[in-house]
């Protein structure tokens, strides 16, 4: 699933060489033997983060947003709900962090989101605003790569 809107349909190119290589990276890592609380260099503008974690309530969690990255939230094991609205719709909560490029947001009553299994990602742009890491099904340990692709 990618997220987007045609306004920005020729904006970005999701088959330029960053995301070829973090797409590379996914599909010929040995995923489950890298080292929860790494980031790897995976090439020029593409960092991979390696997660574990247990999903939390969704509304103990916050959306957020990056200005510099793309996030590909990928789920090697596990199942999370990672919820989706435009970031035009909401309300920032605190400043933007240029030194880990996230804003947070509040909470808004409605948004849209995906559920994630095994194998399953999504492609999020800095328009949009995600709120990982979400319960789907009740608390759910899961192993998740979040690949970071420089805009």
């Amino acid at each position: 699933m990618i997220t987007n809107n045609l306004s920005r349909l020729d904006r970005y190119d999701y088959h330029n060489k960053r995301f070829q290589t973090a797409f590379d990276f996914l599909r010929n890592s040995d995923l489950l033997s890298l080292t929860p609380g790494t980031e790897i260099s995976v090439g020029d503008g593409v960092l991979a983060k390696i997660q574990e974690y247990t999903t939390d309530p969704e509304e103990t969690r916050k959306f957020e947003t990056h200005r510099d990255y793309f996030d590909i939230q990928f789920v090697v094991r596990g199942e999370e709900f990672v919820g989706i609205v435009p970031a035009a719709d909401l309300i920032p909560d605190g400043e933007y962090d240029e030194a880990t490029d996230i804003q947070y947001y509040r909470n808004p009553p409605r948004h849209g989101g995906a559920g994630l299994r095994d194998g399953d990602f999504v492609i999020v742009p800095p328009e949009d605003a995600h709120r990982p890491n979400c319960q789907a099904n009740g608390p759910c340990v899961v192993r998740k790569i979040v690949v970071k692709v420089k805009v």
